[in-house]
């Protein structure tokens, strides 16, 4: 049996903000001299056999330290992290013989859906995890809304007690140009994948989401334009970019502030793009749901809300820039790399608690939603 500091088992086709953290997880890993074994597994949940492997997933194996493991294997850790709950909650092709002094299964996905609907049952997560690899797992939630709703589920399952929330490499995210400039227009955006579910619901909330103006440019990085001006927005007065035509930081220092609403059926349990937009000391103008991740880090309006907001940020540039200042430097403090040793150890010698203290759903409307998941499942719908 081979013998590693850290197992990390994570299916190497999943995109976005969840394999985003599953590089910087195990490159800060690697950089703290760890030993650490990588399984990549196939979850029922992505079945198409035409989704590739993430490149930079896949990319992990070659870093120091880190042995990609085959299936079958047979493999110890002092800690074990298993990324993404839907990848276990639909259940796993691969077998392995694993354990661990302590396992997670690091949650990067809501399990209600913002209609209230349940998409997937952290218990299956579990239990198929320890079927499939050997592995008793708690859940370890990336943000206080996900704690929240997991909590609904106590006290069959235990959640650590600290969250863990994703990590940067916060040399990647600098400053180099400051917001607002003395003179011309100001420039606001955003940026992140081309899902419309990542913009407001209708036109004229989109259009208000990102106003433009005389003295207000919006540049956005990843755009669904065609889905938008479907829905009556109106797009072709933006700078809008596809995805990968600009390196991310050089965007966001194009910004003076970072604007960012959702559509109503979409739950963010993080926000990865707001932490690398505050690393980069761009003001923060969110989605009032996202209080409750973020808290003062931010300010929050609706969209409707958005040119007054941005007015009253551009009446006073100087507080503007110092309060960008100072919450790069707290979100650094919480969310650099060199944060992951001390969060290790925190992992490894937490007790977790079972309480339901703050959960988001009552047991008797739990009960219904649990309802509703299987007899969706059973009539061949997903979630």
């Amino acid at each position: 049996m081979e013998i590693f500091d850290c197992l990390v088992v994570a299916d190497a086709r999943f995109a976005g903000g969840s394999t985003a953290a599953l590089v910087t997880d195990v490159t800060a890993m690697s950089g703290l001299g760890l030993r650490v074994g990588l399984l990549f597994v196939r979850s029922a949940y992505l079945d198409d056999s035409r989704d590739p492997p993430n490149p930079k997933a896949l990319a992990l194996a070659d870093l120091p330290g880190v042995t990609r493991l085959s299936p079958g294997c047979a493999a110890h850790g002092r800690l074990a992290f298993l990324h993404h709950p839907l990848v276990f909650a639909r259940g796993i092709e691969e077998r392995a013989n694993l354990s661990a002094d302590r396992a997670v299964i690091v949650a990067h996905h809501l399990p209600f859906r913002a209609d209230g609907s349940l998409e997937y049952n952290p218990l299956d997560a579990i239990r198929r995890a320890r079927a499939a690899l050997g592995l008793s797992a708690w859940i370890a939630p990336v943000s206080g809304m996900v704690r929240a709703q997991i909590a609904a589920f106590a006290p069959f399952l235990r959640q650590t007690s600290v969250d863990w929330p994703n990590v940067f490499d916060v040399s990647d995210w600098t400053i180099t140009r400051q917001p607002f400039p003395d003179s011309g227009p100001l420039t606001i955006g955003r940026h992140g994948r081309s899902d419309p579910l990542k913009f407001p619901a209708t036109g004229p909330d989109i259009d208000a989401s990102l106003p433009v103006g005389p003295d207000l440019k919006v540049r956005v990085l990843g755009c669904p334009t065609a889905a938008l001006a479907g829905k009556g927005a109106h797009p072709e007065g933006w700078e809008a970019l596809e995805f990968g035509a600009e390196a991310v930081p050089d965007f966001l220092n194009s910004l003076d502030v970072f604007v960012y609403h959702y559509h109503p059926r979409l739950n963010e349990a993080f926000g990865r793009t707001v932490v690398e937009a505050g690393l980069c000391g761009r003001p923060l103008l969110l989605d009032p749901r996202l209080q409750q991740t973020f808290g003062d880090l931010a300010a929050y309006c609706t969209p409707t809300e958005v040119r007054n907001a941005v007015d009253r940020l551009a009446s006073d540039p100087a507080a503007a820039r110092d309060k960008a200042s100072d919450v790069r430097r707290r979100m650094a403090a919480l969310y650099a790399s060199e944060s992951l040793g001390a969060r290790l150890e925190q992992i490894a010698d937490d007790h977790g608690e079972t309480s339901r203290q703050g959960a988001a759903v009552s047991p008797l409307v739990l009960a219904k939603k649990l309802g509703g998941h299987y007899r969706r499942r059973l009539s061949g719908k997903t979630g």
